[in-house]
């Protein structure tokens, strides 16, 4: 299977050259999986690591938010006929070589829909502060009341999914509400509450690289939709 791992950066130069040492690294561990950045509208010098950095990069001029972002990179991975999306934070948060636990889930287990943990055995949330962990955690708690299904980690940007599950992309997710933090919570709730597709989760590593500056996410504004858009993910009607 053809599999393209999704990289949205805003202003990360501080961070990119550790992330890009280990895509590199662990560029030819997966058989068939290619990266492609889309830089946000930086306004720091990420771009000059991004041009030097030989990675495959789309450059956005204007700083959308990183649900365009990612928008950006399903349309190109359908253009170019990916089979498999990845979705991998630009700060350096998360682990390219933990890849291949989502590809054997899809490609030998047939799920549709993987997403990472950092709650389950063998994972990691080194530098996430307790604030976080408790919001993730009494989150997830009222989300499995409602769901009766076990998630232990509904916030984990770290995911990997089938290109074909999404038939109707642009009518469903391309609205500007869900061009932030929107559309990776809107696109959850659709996914979990469809009964055609198959879900589970897997661990990982989720450690900020410090307890400072770890997370673009603001305190109470994002959080508020991040659960807005999980609920209205939840609720929405139209076929994925």
């Amino acid at each position: 299977m053809k599999t393209l791992c999704v990289i949205p950066v805003f202003n990360e130069y501080n961070k990119l050259n550790k992330l890009i040492y280990q895509i590199k690294k662990n560029r030819f561990k997966v058989f068939n999986l290619q990266y492609i950045f889309v830089n946000n509208g930086s306004t720091d010098n990420s771009l000059i690591l991004l041009k030097n950095s030989g990675i495959k990069y789309l450059n956005l001029k204007k700083n959308r938010g990183v649900g365009y972002a990612l928008m950006m990179g399903f349309l190109y991975a359908k253009k170019y006929k990916f089979d498999l999306l990845i979705h991998l934070a630009g700060n350096g948060k998360m682990d390219p070589s933990q890849i291949d636990r989502f590809l054997n889930l899809i490609i030998n287990k047939n799920y549709d829909f993987v997403s990472g943990s950092r709650f389950l055995e063998g994972s990691s949330k080194k530098n996430n502060p307790l604030i976080r962990l408790f919001l993730i955690k009494s989150f997830s708690f009222f989300l499995n009341l409602i769901l009766k299904k076990k998630i232990s980690d509904t916030t984990c940007g770290f995911r990997a999914f089938k290109v074909e599950i999404f038939k109707n992309f642009k009518k469903n997710f391309f609205k500007k509400e869900l061009y932030t933090y929107g559309y990776e919570y809107f696109s959850y709730g659709k996914i979990i509450q469809s009964k055609k597709i198959s879900f589970c989760e897997v661990a990982v590593s989720m450690d900020y690289p410090s307890k400072k500056d770890y997370t673009k996410i603001r305190p109470i504004l994002d959080w508020y939709v991040i659960l807005k858009f999980w609920i209205k993910g939840l609720i929405d009607k139209n076929e994925l």
